[in-house]
C-alpha cells in the first residue's frame, strides 16, 4: 500500500487529489514505520532489545537524510515523475526485503478499536521529549534548500545532506560502545550541546563551506539522539505492548517534524530564515531540559523494571 502512494503522484496531477495522496501516503506510512520497528524487536533476544534497536533506529535516520539527497539529484538532473519513480523503485526493494522476513506470532483474539487502547502511556514521555527535539529537525530538512538559494550556494545543498549522513555515521560508530553500556545521560547532553551550537551558527551563514560544516554537525547529534531514544522505548516495554508503544513514540517524528516546517514558514517573511533557523535552537533548550529534569529518570526507573521482568 505504501509503494502505491508514488505512482499515485503521477497519476492524479491536481492539487486536491494530491492532498488526498499524502494523507492516505502518511497514514499508511505511519504504520509500516512503527511495524517494523516492532518487528526487528521481535526478533532480537530479550537481552539485547537495547543494543538491537539502537543499531536498527539508525537506519531510519541514515534514510531520513539520505531520502532528500537522493530526489534532490533526481528531479535536478531529470525530472518530477523520474524523482517519484525512483522512490517508487525504493519502496518496491523495501517491499521485497521485508517479505522475506518469517515472523510466526501467536493468536491473538481481535478487540474493537479503542483510540485509548492505540496509545502507550509509557511510551508517551519520550514521545513529548523527542517531539521538541524533531522541530529543528523538520526546519532544516524542509527549508535548507531555500536558504541555499537565498544565500547563492545552491551547488553545495547535495553535498550538505551527504555531510549530514557522514555525521551520523561517524557519531554511531564512536558511539556506540557507550550507549552498550548504558552512559546514555553524558551523550544526550553533548548531542544537544552540539546542535544548539550549529543552529545558532546559522546566523553568521555566509559561505557553502559553512553549510557543509553545519550539516556535518547536524548529522552528528542526530545520530545518536534518534537511535537512543527508540532504545529508551523499546528497551523498556513488554513484547506484546511494542507495536503500540513504537507507533506512540514515532508520533514524535511526525508532530514535530511537521511543526518545524510549519513554523519555518511563518518565520520566513518575518525574520528570516537565518534567524528563524538559529530561534529554533530554544527547542533543544526545552527537550533537554524535560529530559533532565523528568525523562532520565522515568526510564532509568522503567529499564530497572524491565530487567527485573527479565
Amino acid at each position: 500500500m505504501f509503494c502505491l502512494s508514488f505512482p499515485a503522484f503521477i497519476a492524479f496531477p491536481v492539487f486536491g487529489l494530491l492532498i488526498l495522496v499524502r494523507l492516505y501516503m502518511g497514514a499508511v506510512y505511519s504504520v509500516c514505520a512503527s511495524a517494523t520497528m516492532t518487528m526487528a524487536g521481535d526478533v532480537l533476544p530479550v537481552t539485547k532489545i537495547t543494543e538491537g534497536i539502537s543499531r536498527f533506529a539508525f537506519t531510519v535516520s541514515i534514510g531520513m537524510a539520505v531520502g532528500p539527497y537522493v530526489g534532490l539529484q533526481v528531479q535536478s538532473n531529470m525530472s518530477s515523475k523520474a524523482s517519484f519513480l525512483t522512490i517508487f523503485g525504493i519502496t518496491v526493494a523495501a517491499l521485497i526485503c521485508v517479505s522475506c522476513c518469517r515472523l510466526k506470532y501467536p493468536k491473538v483474539e481481535r478487540k474493537k478499536f479503542s483510540l485509548k487502547e492505540s496509545l502507550y502511556g509509557p511510551a508517551a514521555p519520550f514521545m513529548l521529549n523527542m517531539m521538541f527535539l524533531m522541530i529543528p529537525y523538520g526546519a532544516v530538512i524542509a527549508y535548507s534548500s531555500i536558504l541555499a538559494q537565498e544565500k547563492d550556494i545552491m551547488g553545495y545543498l547535495p553535498y550538505f545532506y551527504i555531510c549530514l549522513v557522514v555525521g551520523m555515521l561517524l557519531s554511531k560508530t564512536s558511539t556506540q560502545k557507550v550507549i552498550d553500556a548504558g552512559k546514555h545521560g553524558p551523550l544526550v547532553y553533548v548531542s544537544l550541546a552540539v546542535l544548539i551550537v550549529t543552529m545558532l551558527s546559522f546566523l553568521f551563514l555566509t559561505s557553502g563551506v559553512h553549510l557543509l560544516i553545519a550539516g556535518f554537525f547536524f548529522g552528528l547529534g542526530y545520530g545518536i539522539l534518534q537511535p537512543l531514544f527508540q532504545s529508551f522505548v523499546t528497551g523498556t516495554t513488554p513484547a506484546p505492548q511494542r507495536g503500540v508503544a513504537n507507533s506512540t513514540y514515532m508520533l514524535s517524528y511526525d508532530i514535530g517534524i511537521g511543526i518545524g516546517s510549519l513554523l519555518m514558514g511563518f518565520m520566513q517573511e518575518s525574520i528570516g530564515l537565518t534567524n528563524g533557523f538559529a530561534l529554533t535552537a530554544i527547542f533543544y533548550v526545552v527537550g533537554g531540559a524535560v529530559y533532565l529534569v523528568y525523562v532520565d529518570h522515568y526510564y532509568c526507573r522503567l529499564k530497572r523494571d524491565a530487567d527485573h521482568r527479565g
